[in-house]
C-alpha cells in the first residue's frame, strides 16, 4: 500500500463517519490459564460488513449454487492488532466469535476481522 499516512487517513475518516461501535468481551484467566468468571469489556469502532461466498453442489441431473453471508468488521490496525481469537464480540444484540484478523495487504494499517455467530445462554450474554 503506497502512501501509508494517507490510507490511513482516508480509513480514520470513514470509520468516524460510517463507522459503528462494538463491545469486545475477553474472559481474564488465573494463574493457571483458566478462566476465573470475570470479564474484560472495551469498545471498538469499526464498519461492518458481509462477504457472499458462493458454494456449488454438483448432483447427478443438475447442480445448486447456494450463497452464504459472513460478517465482518473492517477496523484500524493499531486497534485490533491485540485481539485474541477467544475474544468475544457484541454487535446489535448478536454475540460473534473472532474467526480471523486480516491485516490488510500487510502494511498495519487496516485490519479486518472475520466474524462468525455464535449462541450463547442469557447468563453467559450479560455483560
Amino acid at each position: 500500500m503506497e502512501f501509508k499516512e494517507f490510507q490511513l487517513n482516508k480509513v480514520r475518516r470513514m470509520i468516524k463517519t460510517q463507522g459503528r461501535p462494538f463491545l469486545v468481551k475477553r474472559q481474564e484467566k488465573n494463574k493457571f490459564g483458566e478462566p476465573n468468571g470475570e470479564a474484560e469489556v472495551f469498545n471498538i469502532s469499526g464498519v461492518f460488513h458481509e462477504v457472499t461466498s458462493h458454494l456449488v453442489k454438483n448432483g447427478i441431473d443438475s447442480s445448486t449454487v447456494t450463497s452464504k453471508t459472513s460478517p465482518m468488521f473492517l477496523c484500524l490496525w493499531d486497534d485490533v492488532k491485540d485481539l485474541k481469537y477467544d475474544d468475544l464480540i457484541i454487535f446489535n444484540n448478536r454475540t460473534y466469535k473472532l474467526g480471523e484478523i486480516k491485516n490488510l495487504c500487510e502494511a498495519n494499517v487496516v485490519g479486518d476481522l472475520s466474524l462468525e455467530e455464535v449462541q450463547i445462554s442469557g447468563e453467559d450474554q450479560r455483560v
